[in-house]
């Protein structure tokens, strides 16, 4: 079997975030993850 991640396909994790007082993988779309950088750069 191969490794997955811990996203479910078309999503990349960006860091880590708190959900009921545990840190989990906060996973974004992977189109979302791309506009993000390119509006943090423009503005």
């Amino acid at each position: 079997m191969a490794k997955q991640g811990p996203c479910w396909d078309g999503y990349v994790q960006k860091g880590m975030k708190k959900k009921n007082g545990k840190l989990v993988p906060n996973c974004v779309p992977a189109e979302k993850s791309k506009k993000t950088k390119k509006a943090k750069k423009n503005g």
